[in-house]
């Protein structure tokens, strides 16, 4: 499958779904001292892995609720990316999809079920926004816009609340607690960077996606850590977080 067809298996994968949400009773359980999962999480999960391995046969899925595998083809699924609004009602999360062929990103789409706006793009494919929603054409600021979780609760590296405080001093910044949502912002213009430590691969290969085939840069940061965006404060931001993780 070309990388245009496996976006679009990903892209309608996401929208079905996300269908499933509509109707769906949610509850939830501790993941953890500071995560949450909820049935939503599994149930559109399972569906997921479904619809792409159906559409796929032979491929992989490295999900961040029921296991992981691989094969030349793999899909990188994170269902609710953003539990902890989802589940308080606040409409900042996502379901993230992206695929890889023999280890490298290739196609990834980021669908917003609240606001009906999917994000979209491969390989060959340009990035793209869909919405039915109020879209704002993004305007310029004086300070570059940031969109960060630093520092998560629990977080064992020291120096996340200086580098908060630094930002501050040299940007807008924040708090979205949704990774991906925010990879897809950034790729639309919304804001200039995204950074977060913390994260896993399910969490950014979509998101990464859209910002390369936008234009922007992902850098990845220690094991754990991403840096993604455009303009002089990637580099900035990169450069401190690097001696946070190192």
């Amino acid at each position: 499958m070309t990388p245009g067809e496996l976006l679009t298996l990903a892209a309608q994968s996401c929208v079905d779904g996300a269908k499933l949400l509509r109707d769906m009773r949610v509850d939830v359980s501790s993941k953890g001292t500071f995560d949450q999962v909820s049935t939503a999480d599994l149930e559109v999960e399972a569906f997921l892995r479904a619809a792409l391995v159906s559409g796929a046969p032979g491929s992989a899925v490295v999900g961040e609720e029921l296991g992981s595998s691989s094969a030349p083809l793999t899909w990188y699924v994170d269902p609710i990316d953003g539990t902890r609004n989802f589940v308080r009602g606040i409409p900042l999360s996502c379901i993230s999809v992206a695929a890889a062929v023999e280890g490298s990103l290739v196609a990834g789409c980021v669908l917003d079920p609240f606001r009906d706006e999917l994000f979209t793009a491969a390989v060959g494919v340009p990035f793209r926004v869909t919405s039915t929603g109020l879209t704002i054409p993004p305007g310029t600021s004086p300070r570059p816009l940031v969109l960060t979780d630093i520092p998560l609760p629990g977080s064992p590296y020291q120096g996340e609340m200086e580098l908060l405080s630094d930002l501050l001093a040299v940007a807008d910044v924040r708090r979205v607690y949704s990774t991906a949502l925010s990879l897809a912002w950034v790729a639309t213009g919304r804001a200039d960077a995204a950074a977060n430590i913390g994260i896993h691969p399910w969490d950014v290969a979509a998101g990464a996606v859209l910002v390369r085939e936008a234009g922007g840069e992902f850098r990845e940061i220690g094991t754990n850590g991403f840096v993604a965006g455009r303009g002089e404060i990637v580099g900035w931001l990169a450069e401190r977080m690097e001696g946070i993780v190192s």
